[in-house]
């Protein structure tokens, strides 16, 4: 980065120096002036005025409960009054709330404006650096960060404290984000070995398979893996489409939800890092309009070097027991100790009279020829197996249990195409999982008997869906076996 350059943005978060933009009320100002419109309004507006409007006013009109301020206003006072934590909190959120509004304006080709409040978003990171040394508090890694990150890299600006590793639990995506916009910023080369150790926590959450393909997209972009520049934006182009046809709980800067308006801030930000220059979409500066082919004036050539990887080792632990009983008898000695979240004894005993419904149900679904889970079944309501690390539990398959066996298989059968020589061994009742369920599932495969994390992506297709199976990843060699790792989990959540 050039003197000049930095000694521009020194300028513009110093607390003397005049602002390079209109100040926040400013652009509140001047954007309110060509749509004020009263609340029962904004239903007639476009989308994209719906959007600013919602954005502009959330961050910087005066409130009432703020007496009067705005947002940004309302964390100097939170400071003054010592509400750090609260304040702290809300100057994070600002970042993203910045970020956002850049984005929107990006995307309309504002580039002026997405300029400011790109700045913006460093302006409020800075805040919240210095007011965590002014109160001495740490500073915290907050989702938002990659936000202030992306911002440096494509205004090219150096900003120290974002050049530090984030404090970010590998198997979500707060993680992922960070790294890759760590590796546009900084200098360092890819570590494949935690980028899979990543990856591999990340499947064993069970979270969606496409959302990892979407970040392995921009590791191999950014490593030079694609034959060509036209391939690379090949494959860009179809992963922008196929947000459009997804819609899981996400953020506005994700993408699914609004997608022609919204610019794929990573992917600006790995084109500035390998050299890229031109016209797309989704580059900075030079952006163009929904579907407009990529003007290359600069072919890329500063990939990141990938380190070599040592060789696994042979005998690496999976954290499964593959003896049917050995895994039994773990399970045995467990479930009896267990305790629920008050730390009161849980029995998971089956009764008597309910013994004898078991073999009947697991014959109605095919689950057939397998002695040791049929006895598993019968001795344990499934149900009540914990495993404290998941949001979901086992099905069990007697009538009264709350997740039966036969109902969610019958569920992902009939209404999301699972195919029906797969049969559901986990259920929730979330109403996000059954009525949209995301990302790997467990089933058994009446095929070989053993348990798989398929994806929905996959499951139509029990060949696609187990191809890539790992033990301890996402493939179990037997049920007995899946519920000692099932039980395992949960003495793991105990300490």
């Amino acid at each position: 980065m050039s003197a000049r350059r930095s000694t521009e943005y020194m300028g513009l978060i110093a607390p003397v120096a005049p602002l390079a933009y209109p100040s926040p009320m400013g652009l509140f100002d001047i954007f309110r002036r060509k749509t004020r419109s009263p609340h029962d309004e904004r239903a007639q507006m476009s989308r994209i005025d719906y959007l600013l409007d919602m954005k502009h006013t959330f961050l910087e009109a005066p409130h009432e409960a703020y007496d009067g301020s705005n947002f940004l206003q309302l964390v100097e006072k939170q400071l003054r009054e010592g509400q750090t934590d609260q304040a702290i909190w809300n100057i994070s959120n600002q970042v993203r709330d910045c970020f956002e509004l850049a984005n929107l304006y990006w995307g309309q080709g504002d580039v002026a404006r997405a300029e400011a409040y790109l700045r913006q978003t460093l302006e409020r990171h800075e805040r919240l650096v210095d007011a965590c040394g002014e109160y001495g508090l740490p500073r915290p890694s907050y989702p938002g960060i990659e936000c202030a990150k992306c911002a440096a890299c494509l205004l090219g600006v150096q900003v120290d404290s974002l050049m530090r590793d984030e404090a970010f639990e590998h198997c979500y995506e707060p993680w992922f984000k960070d790294a890759l916009l760590s590796y546009c910023l900084g200098t360092q080369d890819f570590d494949p070995v935690v980028w899979q150790a990543a990856a591999d926590a990340w499947t064993r959450k069970r979270h969606p398979k496409y959302r990892l393909d979407e970040f392995s997209f921009y590791v191999k972009a950014l490593t030079g893996g694609f034959e060509s520049t036209g391939a690379m934006f090949a494959a860009h182009e179809k992963l922008v489409a196929g947000r459009a046809k997804r819609n899981p709980a996400s953020g506005l800067l994700d993408g699914y939800d609004d997608n022609e308006l919204i610019i794929d801030y990573i992917f600006a930000a790995v084109l500035d890092r390998i050299g890229w220059q031109g016209t797309y979409r989704h580059s900075w500066p030079h952006t163009d309009v929904v579907g407009s082919v990529p003007q290359t004036t600069r072919q890329p050539d500063r990939y990141l070097r990938v380190l070599a990887a040592s060789a696994p080792a042979v005998d690496a632990p999976t954290g499964i027991i593959e003896d049917v009983q050995e895994a039994r008898r773990y399970i045995d000695r467990h479930v009896a100790e267990q305790t629920d979240y008050d730390g009161e004894p849980l029995a998971a005993d089956r009764s008597a009279r309910e013994r004898g419904k078991v073999a009947s149900e697991l014959k109605a679904l095919g689950w057939t020829g397998d002695e040791a889970s049929l006895d598993l079944m019968q001795r344990y309501r499934m149900d009540l197996i914990l495993n404290d690390r998941t949001a979901i539990c086992l099905c069990d398959p007697v009538n009264r249990s709350s997740v039966k066996l036969s109902d969610w298989t019958r569920l992902f059968v009939d209404e999301f195409g699972l195919h029906p020589d797969f049969i559901a061994i986990a259920g929730s009742e979330e109403p996000t999982d059954y009525l949209d369920p995301q990302g790997g599932w467990y089933v058994w495969w009446k095929k070989d008997g053993r348990i798989y994390s398929v994806q929905r992506d996959d499951w139509g297709d029990p060949g696609v869906a187990t191809a890539d199976a790992r033990p301890g990843l996402n493939l179990w060699p037997s049920y007995t076996s899946f519920v000692a790792w099932w039980v395992s989990e949960h003495v793991r959540s105990k300490g």
